[in-house]
């Protein structure tokens, strides 16, 4: 699970990771300061940097209790990478900003009207804000906003803390329903009255707030939305010592002479109707419409700043950076939606009549890669690749292998039936090597993948259900050596030069002198360890001169035609290359091999 570094410390701007998981276009770190989006509050962006990769971050997710960093790759990222992390701050700052003027609301609003319960909080950039409670209630605005300017002017603790629930309990006399009570919570205070669990990221001083005001009061058809106004001063917070506006309408066209309350009531309904209207901008027409009319002439925000000239000196020192604070954070958010604009129209900035590039879903098992690349081995050997059913005759299964009714090797087999006592599920693709030898002449050369079934028990090593990969030449001349040095040769094709094998005689029915191969265990390098049953070598296939009697059974001439085959375990093959310590984990639906 990721640890969220952010949720101690929510001002920490960088810090170091490793990567866990590589995605499409998203990483997972074992540690992270982004911070998620998650209930109203939009989520980080800004950078993560390894050596040779770089990741540009465009949303961040929770991904069953993983975070996902969402974004664009530059260069190749790695399981174990160890990486920089690095947020944009600023949009960190503003998201804190008006995420903690909501809390800062919701405390002047219920410690006013303490019946009211909230339900949710919207507060991420370029959204309204507000923050909503069960019911129909009529407020006093006037009220409410000369009680937020006095807190904000007072510079209230703020600071999160964790704590169990009994102790939210006796620190709070309100707390929301179905809390957690296995975990510590982490819990928003202000002063010492409000406590609220909250998992965000908020501001850790009340000097750091920016000016805040309660805009508009909207009913719903069963709730009460309390809609909000935060100012981004130029350089440092804006303090108003009076602020008592009222609902009165907003200052009109022309209009030189306003009083304080006129403004006061004018700023809030500006910040209002300005977040509703660049919602609904969908294309750079709408931008201009709605630059001119906040900017125009005749605008909005124009008039307000010309109804400055109506006021007494003292109202202009005060309200005067209020407005040009508003103007600037207008404008501020009119261009950063024409960049968003620009990134969207982009994307179409090209002859949409040309074939596109179909993105790749998903990815090939472990097993098919694996037989993919000893396909590609072995047809550059000569050999043709063939395939036989799964449900097979014992004819060829059993018989035609050297193994007549009541050969003891059968019963080793521990064979699924079809229908007793002639058809069964295969127990090995050997089945089909004694089926192209009765169909075809010699010379030939052959390999066979393909599933088999047996009645094994499951542990760490063997299934009932498997794969094999068979092959077998006949031809004339054909020695134990050939066989030797193809199978040394594959080994190396796939592992690498530095493989070890080990060559020992084994016996098996189909053929004579048998020879079993053991490669050195890829975990452990020979030492010994559980995969390999403490031995340091793993068996990965049976081989031999083919039989004889099976050669005979198939309708080759034993005297002019020699061969040998060989039948390998590719679970234990793929498990060997991709260091998968459990055969189970394959066919399991294990995310992370697959």
């Amino acid at each position: 699970m990721t640890e969220a570094l952010y949720l101690s410390d929510s001002y920490q701007t960088t810090a170091t990771a490793q990567v866990v998981e590589v995605g499409s276009n998203y990483l997972i770190l074992n540690q992270t300061v982004f911070y998620p989006q998650g209930g109203g509050q939009l989520s980080d962006k800004g950078t993560i940097k390894s050596i040779s990769a770089e990741l540009h971050v465009k949303s961040v997710e929770y991904n069953g209790g993983e975070i996902k960093h969402v974004g664009t790759f530059n260069g190749q990222f790695t399981v174990g990478d160890k990486v920089t992390l690095e947020i944009d701050w600023p949009l960190r700052l503003k998201n804190m900003q008006l995420h903690t003027a909501g809390h800062l609301v919701d405390l002047i609003v219920r410690q006013i009207y303490p019946t009211l319960v909230p339900i949710r909080g919207m507060h991420g950039i370029g959204k309204k804000l507000f923050v909503e409670y069960e019911g129909i209630h009529d407020l006093d605005l006037t009220k409410l906003n000369s009680e937020l300017t006095t807190l904000v002017v007072l510079k209230p603790s703020i600071k999160t803390q964790f704590v169990t629930l009994e102790e939210l309990k006796t620190m709070s006399n309100w707390i929301p329903e179905k809390l957690p009570t296995s975990k510590k919570l982490r819990v928003l205070s202000i002063g010492d009255t409000y406590h609220v669990p909250d998992g965000g990221t908020q501001l850790k001083s009340g000097e750091a707030i920016w000016p805040i005001t309660v805009g508009m009061v909207e009913h719903a058809e069963n709730s009460t939305l309390i809609h909000y106004l935060v100012a981004e001063p130029l350089s440092k917070p804006v303090i108003i010592e009076k602020f008592d506006g009222s609902n009165l309408p907003r200052v009109k066209a022309g209009h030189r002479t306003a009083s304080p309350t006129d403004i006061d009531s004018s700023i809030s309904q500006s910040g209002t109707t300005f977040a509703n209207d660049l919602d609904t901008v969908k294309s750079s027409s709408d931008l201009d419409a709605l630059y001119l009319k906040y900017f125009g002439k005749k605008g909005i925000t124009t008039e307000l700043l010309k109804s400055l000239q109506g006021l007494a000196l003292q109202d202009k020192k005060t309200y005067g950076p209020v407005l040009n604070e508003l103007k600037k954070s207008q404008e501020s958010q009119i261009e950063q939606k024409k960049k968003d604009l620009s990134l969207l129209t982009s994307h179409f900035s090209i002859d949409l009549t040309i074939p596109g590039h179909v993105k790749p879903i998903g990815r090939l098992h472990p097993t098919t890669e694996i037989i993919r690349e000893m396909n590609q081995f072995f047809t550059r050997q000569g050999f043709s690749i063939g395939e036989g059913p799964e449900i097979e005759d014992i004819e060829y299964n059993f018989r035609r292998l050297n193994l007549p009714e009541g050969h003891p090797a059968t019963d080793l087999q521990d064979s699924l039936f079809i229908e007793e006592p002639n058809l069964l599920m295969r127990t090995h693709t050997s089945s089909v090597e004694t089926r192209m030898l009765s169909d075809h002449k010699p010379p030939m050369r052959v390999v066979v993948p393909g599933k088999c079934y047996r009645n094994e028990t499951t542990s760490l090593t063997n299934a009932a259900f498997f794969y094999q990969y068979q092959g077998f030449v006949v031809d004339k001349g054909i020695t134990i050596g050939h066989l030797k040095d193809t199978l040394t040769k594959f080994h190396q094709f796939l592992f690498g030069d530095d493989v070890v094998l080990r060559f020992r005689y084994k016996y098996y029915p189909e053929v004579s002198p048998g020879m079993g191969v053991d490669m050195q265990c890829q975990f452990c390098n020979g030492s010994g360890c559980k995969i390999c049953k403490f031995r340091g070598f793993v068996e990965v296939l049976g081989s031999g001169m083919i039989h004889y009697n099976t050669l005979k059974a198939c309708g080759i001439d034993p005297e002019i035609y020699s061969g040998f085959a060989f039948g390998m375990g590719l679970d234990r093959l793929v498990m060997s290359k991709y260091g998968i310590t459990d055969i189970r984990k394959l066919y399991g639906g294990e995310i992370a091999y697959l």
